[in-house]
């Protein structure tokens, strides 16, 4: 909405506005300038979920299993998708 509201007022994306969005959801592709956004590495996000499923799972399967003391934390760095509307 606010990439819409500049550019009508403006006709164009001025230089001292920088619009950052989150998640890098299609439509921040498809504007009619396209948005900045950060996206989340979701492939690496569920790959790092599954192992810690099956490492748990394994673990069931043991004769004596040893439950997790505490939870298993883990951080996915997030990336920026550089576009029109943050040079």
């Amino acid at each position: 909405m606010l990439l819409n509201l500049i550019v009508r007022a403006r006709r164009e994306m001025p230089d001292d506005y920088l619009i950052v969005g989150f998640d890098d959801s299609p439509v921040s592709r498809e504007s009619i300038v396209p948005i900045a956004t950060v996206g989340q590495q979701v492939e690496t996000i569920a790959q790092e979920a599954m192992e810690v499923l099956v490492m748990q799972m394994e673990e069931r399967k043991k004769r004596r299993p040893k439950p997790l003391d505490e939870p298993i934390h883990k951080v996915v760095d997030p990336v920026l998708v550089r576009r029109d509307t943050a040079r």
